[in-house]
């Protein structure tokens, strides 16, 4: 179960890298319909290493990787309010995010079996 939440919130951190590549040019992206400055780019690219590292941490840090989880969850949301439209299917990634990250507050999970 954890590989399967794993690879979700990394395709999601993934596809946040659209919003710098739009931003600075680095890509024609036509389904991304709304201007991108480049400091909502950068927002993006820090979204996307925020839930990447979540995602790292998840096996790294497994008792704590939940801080990161939640932060990149907050920062994520917050980039797709601004490009709500374009955007607003990320919100169900969050959301599972957030079904983790809750689960990592409550019981440990993923956590490791103690020795």
């Amino acid at each position: 179960m954890r590989w399967v939440f794993a690879i979700i919130i990394a395709l999601h951190g993934l596809i946040h890298f659209m919003g710098p590549a739009k931003a600075f040019g680095l890509a024609d992206l036509p389904q991304l319909t709304r201007p991108l400055s480049r400091g909502m780019g950068l927002a993006w690219l820090l979204a996307g290493l925020l839930t990447l590292a979540a995602v790292a941490a998840l096996f790294a840090w497994p008792r704590c990787w939940w801080v990161i989880g939640a932060a990149a969850a907050v920062l994520s949301q917050a980039v797709i309010f601004t490009s709500w439209t374009d955007a607003r299917a990320g919100t169900l990634a969050n959301l599972i995010l957030l079904a983790g990250v809750a689960c990592g507050v409550l019981t440990g999970w993923p956590g490791r079996s103690p020795s």
